[in-house]
């Protein structure tokens, strides 16, 4: 569904038309609180362009990605990629008290960047799988998230807007609930999304016992 498909079925559900900016604001309010819900896999991207220096120390920030909207995992790899291990995250108020403890990362909020610390003695590449924030819905353009979950955002539209909730405190579980079938398409939704999520473990767990291991707090492969 386009951004005007979504508005014409928001207008059918509630019975009438508001003004056309009011509308399109909804639809993102509404997108917006669905996938803020939880971490869903269609949102989990790389960015690969950052490195982690021997010179850097944990006071040495890289940027994040521009539609960054939350961290999901972090992991060094050197240019062989024979040697590479994820990161722990701690908090931003605990960067000095860990300070020199390798294999961990954190997140500058207020300025927007990742963090490591400890040190390392050569380079290597920051993989940092993170939730994107996706762009904000037009007439012309449509979610990203599979077509057929698509009417959950129309449905949450009609919600928000006739039951007068507080866009600030609610959630889109909240919301949902108020109709039966937009919490049967968005339980569907979820319950896709944990299978993605199942396979990925089962994978990892398989992986775990032929060559992908963990050794002194890495994770190193083939050895």
């Amino acid at each position: 569904m386009t951004g005007t498909e979504i508005i014409a079925e928001f207008r059918r559900l509630i019975g009438e038309s508001i003004d056309s900016t009011t509308e399109l604001a909804l639809a993102n309010r509404a997108k917006d609180l669905i996938e803020i819900e939880r971490d869903w896999s269609m949102l989990i991207v790389e960015d690969a362009t950052k490195t982690r220096l021997a010179s850097d120390t944990y006071l040495t920030g890289k940027d994040l990605p521009t539609d960054f909207l939350r961290d999901y995992k972090v992991y060094l790899g050197d240019a062989t990629l024979s040697d590479y291990y994820e990161l722990g995250n701690i908090p931003f108020n605990q960067r000095r008290r860990f300070n020199s403890i390798a294999n961990r990362y954190y997140i500058d909020w207020a300025n927007l960047k990742i963090h490591i610390t400890g040190t390392v003695e050569k380079t290597y590449t920051i993989y940092l799988y993170y939730i994107k924030q996706t762009p904000d819905l037009a007439l012309a353009t449509s979610p990203v998230w599979p077509t057929k979950f698509h009417w959950l955002i129309p449905s949450l539209m009609a919600e928000l807007y006739q039951s007068g909730m507080d866009n600030d405190d609610i959630t889109a579980r909240q919301a949902v609930a108020h109709n039966k079938q937009a919490t049967l398409l968005f339980n569907s939704m979820v319950e896709w999304d944990a299978k993605i999520k199942l396979r990925e473990m089962n994978y990892n767990s398989a992986m775990e016992g032929s060559g992908f291991h963990e050794i002194s707090g890495k994770v190193n492969i083939g050895e």
